[in-house]
This record gives C-alpha cells, structure tokens and sequence, in this order.
C-alpha cells in the first residue's frame, strides 16, 4: 500500500443485494457503450484467471468497442462534479457512467472529483463545478478533451484558457444563456448545474482530438505482476470517511460516512479498479486555503482490482504521459479492462488517514 496508515478503523455492515437490479436504473447514455467481449489470458504468475477483451479497445477502459469504432477517434470528455456536502450528494447523476473518476482534494478536507467520460456519454451529468490548477495536468495526457467546468478563479482561469489556447483541450463553461449548461431550480447554488453530454459532444467534439490511454491494462499478451495482496478495499478519512468495498457480484462499491454512495436516481457508484496513488499537495498561488494535486513525479501507490492488491510506486515524467505503476521488482502492475477510480490522497497527511482494515460484508440471504 502507499504507506497506509494504520487509523481508525471503520466498521461498516454493507447490505448487498446481490441481484440484477442492483445494477441497473438510471442509464440515459448514448450507444457509444462498448461491449463486454473477453477471451482468456495465458496463465500468469498470480493464481487467479483474469480474461482480456478481444479486438480494438476503447482507451480509457480496454472494453472492446465492437462494430463501434468510430469510438476510437472520439474525444473524452472531463467533467468537474461536487463532492462537497449533502446538497452536491443529493444533486449527482451521471457520474456513475463514467470511464475515469479522479478524486482530489480542493480544500481542508474536502474532495472534488473529475470525471471523465468517453465510452458513454449520459444526458444529465452533475453538478458541474469549478475548474483548479491541478485540472490542467489532469487534462494533459487525454488528447485533446472537452473539459466542462462552471468557470474558474481568474487567474485559474486564465492558465486554462492558455492551456486550452496551445491545444491542450476544448473548454465547455457555463456562459449564463442555459444552452451549453442549465441550471435546474429543483437543487440549490451552486450545486445546481449540469450538463448534457450528448449536446456537448455533438457541439464541440469536432474541435477536440481522440482519447488516448492513460493507464496500461492486461491483454493476451500480458501477465499481472507476481504477488499480489488481499486487496478488499480500502477507507480513507477526510471530512468524510469513504471506503471502497469488494463485492464479488458487482465490484468495488463506494461508501462515503457509512451508507452505500449513490446517485439521485439511486444507482451506486462501482468501479473494476482502484488506484490509490500519494500525491503531493501544495497550496494555491490564488488562495492558500485551497491546494493543487502534483501529478507528475513518482511516489507510493496502491492497486486493487478483482479483490487483489498489489503495492509499488507511480510514474509520471511529464503532463503529456500516461500514469505507470511499478511494483518493487521492477514488474508492470496493469489494470484490469473496465472503469477506474483514481484516488489522490495526500502525503503528508493533512487531516486525512488511510486504512486497509475496513468493511464486513452482510451478503442479503435472500439475493
């Protein structure tokens, strides 16, 4: 793990219904979906079996596109989403359709996610937030991506507009007329804006380039690095306490202060990985109340995936590559194919824990 320090320990009896309907609902994406084609790899030196998909894959998540390749020259699209108390949780949708979740702290304690969407593009993603100087490097290894955001901090803003300039990615903001975004009176400011990404993508997605990789992920011809770890997820303590929970039937189930974390319509928020990657935080030159992730540089990770976890260190030399994980020999350490959640926990504490000892799993008798 990436140091995981031992703090308290969180108990948490997660009901899981382990039936259909627990995954479905809420689901207003276009047909860019891919498809779930897999085959099997060559044995590795782990003991389980993992499958790898077949056939062109999309970049942000290795699933096979199938007779949808047009996908492969598409744009990503990252969109800044509150995370920031009740009324953000009750505003979000969306998200859960999302190929990529990034998570970083924005201040004190609080997290902000950027979610980012290229194999499915939903009709109603949000709360749509504020763009921060972290946002540009998370940009930068995406291609040319649409980045919708509610606007910035001035000088924030103009180091966007500047990255955005060299061809760096295509802002998408709120300009007050409701069309690129719509503000809905059913929630309140400034959690009440959001975005239909379909719009967004048929609007502006000529001015963007192709998504490319930014994780590397098994295939035929790989294998998993040796050794892994029990890995059944994992809790962070902020100003919230989420943990990340192993449900073979599902995945990794996101908890956030101790009941299963949904959208508005209900759906859970589930990913086939996680990354837990210690990231520096340094305070903003704008306000030094609020901080900036530093993504490039290296320092201690942690990946789990299919209820196994392997520790090593991550690698990012400049803003333009794709993250690299490594475990202390030397091995690769690849993701399975599916959606990612990236987790930037501070290094240096401030205020937050980690934990490896988590959640006891009540399984509904009757699923």
């Amino acid at each position: 793990m990436p140091r995981f320090r031992r703090g308290r320990t969180v108990a948490i009896a997660l009901l899981i219904a382990l039936t259909a309907a627990a995954c479905g609902g809420g689901d207003d994406a276009d047909e860019t979906a891919v498809a779930p084609t897999t085959t099997e790899a060559p044995a590795s030196s782990t003991s389980t079996t993992t499958t790898v998909p077949i056939g062109p894959r999309a970049p942000l998540t290795a699933l096979p596109v199938g007779d949808r390749e047009e996908v492969l020259d598409q744009a990503a699209i990252m969109v800044k989403i509150s995370n920031n108390d009740r009324a953000s949780l009750d505003a979000l949708v969306g998200i859960e359709q999302a190929d990529v979740v990034i998570e970083e702290r924005i201040e004190d304690r609080a997290t902000r996610f950027a979610a980012i969407f290229h194999s499915r593009r939903p009709t109603l993603v949000g709360p749509v937030r504020s763009g921060r100087p972290a946002d540009i490097d998370l940009m930068a290894n995406l291609g040319t991506p649409l980045l919708v955001f509610s606007g910035a901090f001035p000088t924030v803003l103009r180091d966007i507009v500047d990255f955005a300039g060299d061809g760096g990615a295509v802002l998408v903001v709120d300009d007050g007329t409701g069309v690129n975004l719509f503000r809905d009176d059913d929630y309140r400011r400034p959690d009440n804006l959001f975005a239909d990404l379909a719009f967004v993508f048929e609007k502006f997605g000529d001015d963007a380039g192709a998504a490319v990789p930014i994780f590397e992920y098994l295939d035929a011809e790989s294998s998993q690095a040796p050794n892994p770890l029990p890995g059944d997820g994992f809790t962070v303590e902020g100003r919230d306490t989420v943990s990340f929970v192993w449900d073979p039937s599902r995945g990794y189930v996101r908890v956030q202060d101790g009941v299963e974390h949904v959208t508005r319509e209900g759906v859970p928020l589930v990913t086939d990985n996680l990354v837990v990657m210690e990231t520096v935080y340094t305070p903003s030159s704008y306000d030094p109340r609020n901080v900036d992730a530093h993504t490039i540089g290296s320092g201690p990770v942690a990946v789990m995936s299919g209820g196994q976890r392997w520790e090593g260190t991550w690698q990012r030399e400049s803003p333009s590559d794709p993250y690299s994980f490594i475990d202390a020999e030397g091995n690769a350490i690849l993701l399975t194919p599916g959606r990612t959640w990236l987790t930037l926990v501070p290094a240096d504490s401030y205020g937050f824990s980690v934990s490896d000892e988590i959640v006891a799993l009540v399984l509904d008798p009757e699923g």
